[in-house]
């Protein structure tokens, strides 16, 4: 999944070379690298929560939605830049729940962290 991310990222990152330098038709390589990185975001935040051993389940709901957020804020930016109707409200929406998501999360940590005898993570058995 990071080599995915990684090529979208580097296709991404080309085609916004190519735009600021004037060349005409790099459409393709702009939604090309910003739906590889909104479908890796995506899947993330599906596949996150059941790899790893998280307690509470606010906190897996709290990493879905971080994904899906993220994924509709990508769309939303490639629909800003490509001049497209939609992209402001997407980009409000996406946006505005990875705001919420970071609240929460930091709300919990910082609860958690004072009560130490309480833990977010579940233990390991080996």
């Amino acid at each position: 999944m990071l080599k995915v991310a990684i090529m979208g990222g580097a296709l991404l990152l080309v085609a916004l070379v190519l735009k600021l330098a004037g060349v005409h038709y790099n459409d393709a390589l702009l939604t090309v690298g910003f739906g590889t990185l909104a479908i890796v975001a995506f899947f993330l935040g599906q596949m996150f929560p059941g790899t790893h051993r998280i307690g509470a389940p606010i906190w897996k709901f709290a990493m879905t939605l971080t994904g899906y957020s993220l994924a509709a804020a990508l769309i939303g930016l490639l629909f800003v830049i490509m001049k497209w109707s939609g992209g402001d409200k997407m980009m409000i929406l996406g946006i505005g729940c990875l705001a919420v998501c970071a609240i929460a999360w930091l709300v919990y940590l910082l609860y958690y962290r004072k009560n130490k005898d309480t833990q977010i993570f579940e233990e390991e058995n080996n």
